[in-house]
């Protein structure tokens, strides 16, 4: 719950102190559970190296555990990991391993790694194609209530947009992002997702100007999860 609310360090001290226990009780789901949470906050402060090592062990506990949701979580966050350091092939391999787990093991799960493949989309400048990513992981987020992945979904999803041209829709769906964030206090700590934002916004600001991206940001703090996927469907039926 730290984590997701952005509250690092806090975080940090309740995980180590989790992972001694669980090494204590020999509970190694515990362990590689463990692992898997420190590789995130690792990643959220920029320790790529520590992140990634954390990640690798959470991969190998839960691989020789044989827990599939466990396994593909640890291989989209090495994925993350990877993507950051700039090694696109490799996080995208790493991110079909994961998803061949998922699909058959942990489907819900799916929702993480269809957020960065739109990102890999987005930067690659294939706007539909992470238009399409972000409708598939928002179909989980809304089975599972899942705000902390929708405020991260949302960021290629606008990028996406802005790269389209339809700021207007750009500024809906940030406001629609960020008044959950503020509703559940669900954080993003991804460097590369708060830039890819912050880029997707100075641009469609640009354009638009101040008042009309207002307006639409406004609008968009009351659209819900069904109203984005209607959008969604719009622009790819249009497309």
């Amino acid at each position: 719950m730290r984590f997701t609310q952005g509250e690092l360090a806090h975080a940090r001290s309740a995980v180590t102190r989790a992972l001694a226990l669980a090494h204590e009780t020999s509970d190694m789901v515990m362990v590689a559970r463990a692992e898997n949470l420190l590789g995130d906050i690792d990643h959220s402060v920029g320790n790529g190296d520590a992140a990634r090592e954390h990640f690798a062990r959470g991969v190998e506990g839960f691989r020789s555990l044989a827990l599939p949701w466990g396994l593909g979580n640890s291989l989209t966050g090495l994925a993350a990991v990877v993507l950051a350091g700039g090694d696109a092939a490799h996080a995208e391999r790493l991110l079909d391993e994961a998803t061949s787990v998922l699909r058959h093991g942990a489907p819900w799960f799916l929702s993480w790694t269809l957020y960065l493949r739109a990102f890999l989309a987005v930067r690659r400048g294939n706007p539909d194609e992470a238009i399409a990513f972000v409708r598939e992981s928002l179909t989980y987020i809304r089975q599972l209530h899942d705000t902390f992945a929708f405020v991260y979904a949302l960021v290629p999803l606008a990028a996406a947009a802005v790269r389209k041209g339809d700021d207007e829709w750009a500024a809906r769906i940030l406001g629609a992002r960020d008044a959950v964030s503020e509703r559940t206090g669900a954080a993003v700590g991804d460097k590369l997702v708060a830039d890819l934002k912050g880029q997707a916004e100075r641009e469609g600001r640009a354009r638009l100007g101040p008042d009309r991206w207002a307006r639409s940001y406004a609008a968009g703090r009351s659209v819900s999860i069904d109203s984005l996927l209607k959008e969604i469907d719009r622009v790819v039926a249009h497309a």
